[in-house]
């Protein structure tokens, strides 16, 4: 996320305004025990190593520092845990990676604890709890009432905050649940940990503080196993939908799209390596989208030993000095941090994936594995979709004039008339095309010959064919334009034109039957008929029926060469 410098400024004199005030009030409003400083140092030392481990729940970070910011608040009051708190967050801020600068994050963080601070340890007071009291009862039961004011006044700061910076707003967001079940279960080990201290001193810190770090420390270790498991589960997870794909660049977006959720990218890039020699790029993510258009990256497309691209291994670039050796490569929006990983299928490279990040050292170790699984995933994905569509290309094609077949028009159209009736499109017009006498043709010069001229008429028809219209062999001598957006009064003048164009070429065939198989000249005409829906179907199987009714009725019947219109109530012959 991009902060602007007067964003940053505004930030920063709202919290002048507001934490040294803060800091202030504390002090005055709520004095502090006598401080023992050796008793105060041994808690900051928990504290710290309490803030470099912790846990992370999915997308969440849950540091545990509440067991000791209790704590030091039951014994010394809310100056000291005010103090305890900020600190808390610069040290977890500092081991936390994220695009935002760490100050930006520890005014924002500051200015909202500030007040949870000074408004749980207020309702403490008020309500009659005592600083360094050892009435258990009087402890536990306004410590309680501590606690759950202080986890609920900061999910309600939290979603404030997110409310006017994302504009969304929900109590049922998995932070504020689990804010409070932490709360609650670190409430009561700060109570005993506060009672220890009050009897046993500093010996407290063998007794409980030893052990519960020792026990967080296992716990932090097990989540990180748990997280490889669970990540390496994904990558398993995401190689089968891969594999699922059929289309060639489907599988690059689903790759794409899903590599995000196990690998803490910010822009991706896929490079195709071809002949060895040269770089194209097939697709990327920018600002979350995915797209062709690439704004933000630029590379010279000659691929060279020296450009950094290692063709065998994975790298991980932390450093700007490790960015500057991907000397053909640049990036226009500020990079941290890259990770560049080979896409290798029987051990020939034939693509890149670049990854980029504007948070520092956001890729690791396991980041790097799940990358090299993926991208051997994705390696056989992109085979098997290039082959399949190569197959369905085959399946869907004449063989004969390279046109599309039956087959593909039956789908194509049913696909059209659905964007008709979702109001994707105005109208849909049909055209269908015969050949006049074409029987007599193969007769007369041979089926090669007629072969011959199905292709060059195919050839024709290829020049009224664009990116939404479709043109298609029906079969036999029969073809079909479909024709979206496109009503039926521009239909029959292309219709018209193409008759007239047929007419006037000269096509030339070798003859089989001759004996001479001297090349002739031969002209033939083409019968047209023209439906439309809306106003003469409403699905596929009526247009397709109503457009070779206009044919056979106003174009053969009605003396051949010649355009047929379908009506509702008759038909009319151009």
């Amino acid at each position: 996320m991009e902060i602007s410098k007067r964003f940053q400024i505004i930030t920063f004199i709202i919290w002048i305004i507001i934490v040294p005030p803060g800091i202030y009030l504390a002090f005055t409003l709520f004095p502090s025990r006598e401080i023992d400083w050796l008793n105060l140092s041994i808690l900051f030392a928990l504290l710290f190593v309490t803030m470099t481990v912790p846990l992370q729940l999915k997308n969440m970070t849950i540091s545990m520092e509440r067991w000791i910011t209790f704590t030091v608040f039951f014994q010394y009051g809310v100056f000291a845990e005010f103090v305890f708190t900020q600190m808390a967050m610069l040290i977890l801020l500092f081991g936390k990676k994220t695009d935002l600068p760490i100050m930006q994050r520890f005014f924002v963080n500051s200015m909202i604890f500030t007040p949870i601070s000074l408004a749980s340890g207020a309702l403490f007071h008020y309500a009659g709890g005592v600083i360094g009291s050892t009435d258990f009862v009087n402890i536990c039961l306004f410590g309680l009432l501590y606690a759950t004011s202080y986890t609920v006044i900061n999910s309600a700061l939290m979603q404030l905050y997110l409310y006017f910076e994302l504009g969304t707003f929900s109590l049922k967001e998995k932070f504020v649940i689990w804010d409070f079940i932490s709360t609650m279960m670190l409430f009561p080990i700060s109570i005993s940990f506060y009672f220890l201290n009050e009897y046993f001193g500093n010996n407290a810190f063998i007794l409980m503080g030893i052990p519960f770090l020792l026990v967080l420390i296992i716990a932090r270790r097990y989540n990180q196993s748990d997280n490889m498991n669970d990540k390496l589960s994904s990558a398993g997870i995401i190689g089968h939908e891969l594999a699922d794909r059929l289309g060639y660049e489907d599988v690059i977006r689903t790759f794409i799209e899903k590599l995000k959720d196990v690998v803490p990218y910010d822009n991706a890039y896929i490079l195709d390596l071809r002949s060895g020699e040269y770089l194209i790029t097939l697709m990327g993510s920018e600002n979350n989208v995915i797209t062709k258009n690439l704004k933000n990256f630029s590379y010279y497309p000659g691929k060279s030993k020296c450009d950094g691209l290692d063709i065998d291994v994975t790298r991980i670039l932390s450093t700007k000095k490790e960015i500057r050796s991907l000397t053909n490569f640049e990036f226009t929006q500020g990079v941290e941090c890259v990770m560049t990983a080979p896409i290798r299928r029987d051990q020939k490279t034939e693509g890149f994936l670049i990854l980029t990040s504007k948070r520092k050292k956001i890729f690791e170790a396991l980041d790097l594995k799940i990358v090299d699984v993926l991208t051997g995933y994705f390696a056989i994905s992109l085979v098997k979709a290039r082959l399949y569509e190569k197959t369905i290309k085959q399946s869907e094609r004449c063989g004969l004039t390279k046109l599309h077949n039956f087959r593909y028009l039956d789908r194509k159209l049913e696909e059209d008339v659905i964007r008709y009736h979702t109001g994707e499109i105005d109208s849909l017009s049909a055209v269908i095309l015969d050949i006049d006498h074409f029987k007599s043709i193969n007769d007369t010069y041979g089926h090669q010959s007629g072969n011959d001229l199905l292709c060059a008429l195919a050839t024709i028809l290829k020049t009224y064919e664009d990116l939404d219209i479709t043109l298609a062999r029906y079969g036999g001598e029969e073809f079909v334009f479909i024709l979206p957006n496109i009503d039926k009064d521009e239909t029959v003048k292309l219709a018209e034109e193409i008759r007239s164009e047929v007419e006037s070429t000269i096509f030339r065939v070798n003859p089989d039957l001759s004996n001479g198989r001297e090349p002739l000249d031969v002209r033939m005409t083409v019968s047209i008929g023209i439906a439309n829906v809306p106003k003469d179907a409403a699905d596929a199987k009526e247009l397709l029926r109503n457009a070779d009714r206009a044919l056979y009725i106003g174009g053969k019947q009605a003396g051949r060469n010649k355009v047929g219109v379908y009506g509702r109530d008759f038909v009319e012959t151009l």
